[in-house]
């Protein structure tokens, strides 16, 4: 019954995003969209969203969302394809250094480090939000594409176990 129950969410949700996540810990499920090119561990079955961000001049672009929401800590993970006409001509690190200031609008960043899969660069920082809550957020930009990784809690968060586990669980595929 539980497993059929299962299965049926998973259609719901995008048939095969989901994967019981070998040899982790309770509750990690693996979520890897079709077409998202990525594959990340979540503690909990998340909600999808689409969100359509503003690129200028009136334009938007479709941002896939999955949230998590444990132990009222949010763990998010999304993928936005731009167009080669907002890009264009732009390098990775100008790229990443926009998206990590447009995060950080309005608090703070701490704690930025460069990151690299493969070729693919990234960035770890940490923002610390007027409200006091800390947003883990790791970003990496490949190939017109934007994959944003957020742990989102109170101060301290990016300490913990499960934040390590969330981020470090993140591939390309």
């Amino acid at each position: 019954m539980r497993r059929r129950f299962f299965a049926t969410v998973l259609a719901a949700c995008g048939a095969a995003a989901f994967l019981p996540a070998d040899g982790q810990a309770q509750g990690w499920l693996e979520y890897k969209p079709e077409g998202g090119r990525f594959r990340v561990d979540l503690p909990a079955l998340p909600k999808i969203a689409i969100v359509q961000l503003p690129i200028g001049n009136g334009n938007t672009v479709p941002m896939t969302e999955a949230t998590a929401v444990v132990s009222r800590v949010a763990y998010i993970a999304s993928y936005v394809d731009y167009p080669a006409t907002v890009t264009k001509g732009a390098a990775a690190d100008v790229i990443l250094n926009t998206v990590r200031n447009g995060a950080a609008s309005g608090g703070s960043y701490r704690d930025e480090k460069k990151l690299q899969i493969g070729r693919v660069e990234g960035r770890e920082f940490t923002v610390v939000q007027p409200s006091g809550n800390v947003a883990v957020t790791r970003i990496y930009w490949s190939r017109g594409r934007l994959f944003q990784l957020v742990v989102d809690g109170q101060a301290g968060i990016e300490s913990q176990p499960a934040t390590r586990h969330f981020l470090d669980s993140f591939a390309l595929t």
